[in-house]
């Protein structure tokens, strides 16, 4: 989504709560500046998205004709053990400033402002309960209560103030303080709006059960028995009883954090959600019978006691049982006073839980544990840094990369299309990496059914996910290479891509980039990277000479295939060595 596309969105959002809010006083004293009314409307939508609620209104007051709103406002923490206090300002930009990075002098207007309240020098304004606010503050920070600071713009991140927040977080250490630009509020939006799953809040202090420690409940019936089984060997494992509102109160309490290292995230409105949703509600005596359970890791399971009904955990996480896990909650929550206490009294859920024995036995775990549903190879990794990173990237543009099967749900936003991540992993293989044979050999193997996905294999297991995405794979070469394949399919192939992973056509995509960079040489000494000038040709509809020259690459490739001894060993490296040879490109 580009970001001129996602500023047209908020921006209806902020006019709807104009209206929706026309009679508040603030908007009424604005009335005849856009900048004021769109400001005071952007924190309000701030406060709805992250917040999910307009309890703080009162406390906005407008900053110092800066055309930003500044509010103080607290919160319990996400263990209700505390209470943390918010300070945020908020600039509102217009659309043709959000390609801009964030100004250097309000990033220091805002750290000043900060720095003046964490000591104790904020001046009152004419909002009183923003000085009643400020006042609370003042008081929570003599006693060393936790503050967090947000800074909210419409407008681009910029790395070179990076010193100035890391001067402001050592010297107030351990206040917390966040900047969040249009492309972080875009990657939540589409979190929330397209995969359904709840984004980090800034507006809460969110714990990770990998972090902090859980403390399960679980049921012992028969004190006799201890109702539980314990393996000790080669790690230790436990299968344990719990019931739904334990199940229930960990969600509430992390919610898709306990699917860290899981291979997917709950489908949240799949039919499989709502049968357990119904069984539960309609048949709870049945549930233990119907469902297969949850398992978890944990780091430590050797200090448990055979009578203990409270356990505590490090490292808790959930690789099995997602669907379960929300589909209780999700009827739990919904279910009324009377209905909870009959789920909690006839419902019980096994719990598999086992301790943790490092990364390749937890992933191993995770494989065959959820074996029972067809899971890809590239589902396990989708918590990889580079795969978030490339997801991440290519939200600027019309094509979404996925990097989970099933990931974005419901209808797509008009003019964005989402490719899997081995469909991008192909194109950049071939035409990035030069290795097209390779494309060949895995696509046709993966066909016969007789091999695993190589790219998303380690090169320890013989695969290519190291050698494809790695620190050094860019997310503009891979978008370069879609342009490409994209081009090359739908002139010969009706948009197939499959047909041209699996056929001659893969060298000529291959080709292109040898031919174009030639070609580019003969011309101009001095020209931009090739995958810039594809990518500008391509986005500015200029694809005609693209085509002319993978017109001119199909000429060449007839004229090779028709020799006898070039239909033979077309998998192999050499063969694209011999096609080079025959284009005198070598």
């Amino acid at each position: 989504m580009l970001t001129k596309d996602f500023y047209n969105i908020i921006d209806e959002c902020l006019n709807q709560l104009i209206e929706k809010y026309k009679n508040d006083e603030q908007i009424k004293r604005h009335k005849n500046s856009e900048t004021g009314q769109k400001a005071y409307a952007f924190l309000i939508w701030f406060l709805e998205f992250y917040g999910k609620t307009t309890h703080y209104l009162p406390y906005i007051t407008d900053g110092n004709d800066d055309s930003s709103c500044d509010i103080i406002f607290d919160a319990p923490d996400y263990r209700r053990n505390n209470r943390i206090y918010y300070v945020v300002q908020s600039k509102w930009n217009q659309r043709n400033k959000t390609f801009q990075a964030l100004d250097s002098k309000e990033v220091g207007y805002a750290l000043d402002n900060f720095r003046t309240i964490m000591r104790g020098y904020k001046k009152p304004t004419k909002n009183d309960s923003f000085n009643k606010k400020l006042l609370e503050l003042q008081t929570h920070i003599e006693k060393n209560g936790q503050v967090k600071f947000i800074f909210l713009s419409l407008c681009q991140e910029n790395a070179s103030l990076a010193d100035n927040i890391a001067s402001f977080k050592e010297e107030f250490k351990p206040v917390g303080l966040e900047f969040i630009d249009i492309n972080r509020i875009k990657r939540d939006y589409i979190e929330r709006k397209y995969k359904q799953i709840t984004p980090d809040n800034p507006l809460e202090y969110t714990y990770s059960p990998e972090e902090t420690s859980v403390t399960l409940t679980v049921e012992r019936p028969k004190h006799h028995n201890g109702n539980f089984i314990k393996i000790d060997k080669p790690f230790d494992a436990y299968i344990f009883l719990v019931k739904p509102k334990t199940i229930f109160s960990l969600f509430e309490e992390f919610g898709f954090r306990l699917f860290f290292k899981n291979v997917r995230n709950p489908i949240i409105n799949s039919e499989i959600n709502q049968q357990i949703e119904k069984t539960l509600i309609d048949n709870p005596s049945y549930f233990w019978y119907y469902n297969n359970g949850i398992t978890a890791i944990t780091d430590d399971l050797s200090d448990i006691q055979a009578r203990a009904k409270q356990i505590e955990l490090s490292g808790f996480q959930i690789i099995n049982g997602a669907q379960t896990v929300h589909a209780i909650y999700a009827a739990y929550k919904n279910a009324t006073f009377r209905e909870q206490k009959k789920i909690d009294r006839d419902v019980l859920i096994t719990l598999r839980l086992l301790q943790s024995g490092g990364k390749d036995f937890d992933l191993q775990v995770t494989r065959y544990t959820n074996s029972q549903h067809p899971i890809s190879e590239r589902d396990f990794h989708a918590n990889d840094k580079v795969q978030i990173r490339l997801q991440n990237e290519s939200f600027n543009t019309k094509f979404w990369y996925e990097k989970r099967r099933d990931e974005f749900r419901g209808e797509m936003p008009k003019g964005i299309e989402f490719i899997p991540n081995f469909v991008f992993a192909y194109a950049y293989l071939a035409y990035e990496l030069q290795q097209p044979a390779t494309v060949l050999k895995n696509s046709h193997n993966l066909m016969k059914g007789n091999n695993k996905e190589l790219l998303f294999l380690s090169h320890q297991e013989e695969g290519l996910y190291d050698l494809v995405f790695n620190e050094k794979t860019q997310f503009e070469d891979m978008l370069c290479s879609i342009y490409l394949l994209r081009l090359l399919a739908e002139s010969t192939t009706s948009g197939d891509f499959e047909q041209v992973f699996t056929t001659h056509l893969i060298y000529r995509l291959a080709l292109f980039k040898l031919i174009f960079s030639k070609e580019s040489h003969k011309h101009c000494t001095h020209i931009p990277p090739i995958n810039k000038k594809v990518k500008e040709l391509v986005e500015k509809g200029k694809s005609t000479i693209l085509l002319e020259i993978f017109q001119f690459i199909d000429e060449k490739m007839t004229e090779f295939l028709e020799k006898p001894e070039n239909k033979k060993k077309w998998m192999t490296e050499s063969y694209y060595d011999k096609i080079q040879e025959h284009f005198g490109i070598v």
